[in-house]
């Protein structure tokens, strides 16, 4: 404990990376200037037991698991908060997937078909746990059973949106990771969201953008994976949708484009195969492990399935016999908007699918 709160006081978030190896370097003779008995200390340390007894940990720079990927950038984090499987920030082959918090139909889909594709062949899914695009993709990568990093831009301990409470307690006690550089309790600010992104990309071996509007995050996420080297795609939209203007400017500028999820890791696949097969006998591994530490299979009760006030209002209509978009509407009496982006998402969760003739179904 005191070797970390005393990393917190000599570092800032606004170190550069040689800065930060001169401070690693002289860690030892410069935690000697500081006093450790001071009321600050105190207050960190009470603060780091609070977290830790609330089940997140911390990795600092000076730390093995830290990613040497982040070292390596104009200005890395000092420290990490985690929840779940940290492991997994140095997992072989990981895609970042960004995009637009008001997507459209057409872009959620894309982001769950892309990430699910991901998924199934080894690949950790990496986005930030926002509306929209990063929700998308987090929960298209869940569904094929994959492990998945939301690096969120507040505190580790603050849910932000709050309907994603559910997803970050999912994605932690699944063997997922949720990150964040932020001291615990910061609610959302704007400056924060841009900064936690070069953690996205940083981490990854490639950055996907799915929607991006003229000027979007998701435009300085791509920014920041140039900066650091790495591929960018971006996924072709409509040239009358401005949720596509930022995507269509990034092909326009030289950005591999991406019109399936197979066209991005055969380009991955193909410029690092060894890192496939760290991943294959990493996930072969773990699934061994599984098998010797999984108890002998019970029968459970049948769980019943709880639902979002508005989505029950569309399992109400459904199980009137309202099939169509027309005829949930009128059932429901929602604006487009609203159930256009609701019907997309409960088909992401598995409660419903689209059928013969646009026709909507539950799942049974």
């Amino acid at each position: 404990m005191e070797n970390l709160v005393a990393w917190l006081l000599l570092s800032d978030k606004n170190r550069p990376r040689k800065k930060m190896q001169e401070l690693a370097r002289d860690f030892e003779k410069k935690k000697k200037t500081l006093d450790m008995t001071s009321p600050t200390v105190a207050d960190i340390c009470q603060s780091f037991e609070k977290a830790l007894k609330a089940g997140y940990g911390i990795i600092t720079y000076m730390d093995e698991s830290y990613p040497d990927e982040l070292r390596n950038i104009a200005y890395p984090p000092p420290y990490l908060f985690t929840r779940g499987n940290v492991n997994l920030l140095n997992y072989p082959v990981k895609i970042a997937m960004v995009g637009s918090r008001e997507a459209t139909v057409y872009g959620m889909n894309v982001a769950a078909d892309f990430a699910h594709h991901f998924a199934e062949n080894n690949i950790c899914v990496v986005s930030g746990g926002a509306r929209g695009i990063d929700t998308a993709a987090l929960r298209g990568a869940m569904r094929a059973g994959s492990r998945v990093i939301a690096v969120v831009g507040t505190g580790i301990d603050v849910n932000y949106p709050k309907e994603n409470a559910e997803l970050f307690n999912k994605i932690a006690s699944s063997g997922g990771l949720v990150v964040s550089e932020f001291p615990m309790g910061m609610g959302p600010m704007r400056e924060n969201f841009p900064i936690r992104n070069r953690v996205m990309t940083a981490i990854s071996d490639t950055t996907v953008v799915v929607e991006a509007a003229e000027k979007s995050g998701a435009l300085i996420s791509a920014g920041h994976a140039i900066e650091q080297g790495k591929t960018v795609f971006a996924v072709p939209g409509n040239i009358d949708s401005p949720n596509s203007v930022g995507t269509n400017r990034l092909l326009k500028e030289g950005a591999a484009f991406a019109l399936s999820g197979k066209d991005v890791v055969e380009e991955l696949l193909e410029r690092k195969p060894e890192k496939f097969r760290s991943a294959q006998n990493y996930c072969e591994s773990v699934a061994e492990e599984k098998v010797i530490l999984t108890k002998p299979e019970v029968k459970a009760e049948k769980e019943e399935k709880t639902y979002t006030p508005f989505e029950q209002a569309v399992v109400n209509a459904l199980n009137a016999g309202k099939e169509t978009y027309e005829e949930i509407q009128q059932f429901t009496l929602m604006d487009t908007k609203r159930l256009t982006s609701l019907l997309t998402i409960m088909e992401i969760k598995g409660i419903i699918k689209l059928a013969f003739r646009n026709k909507y179904k539950l799942n049974e």
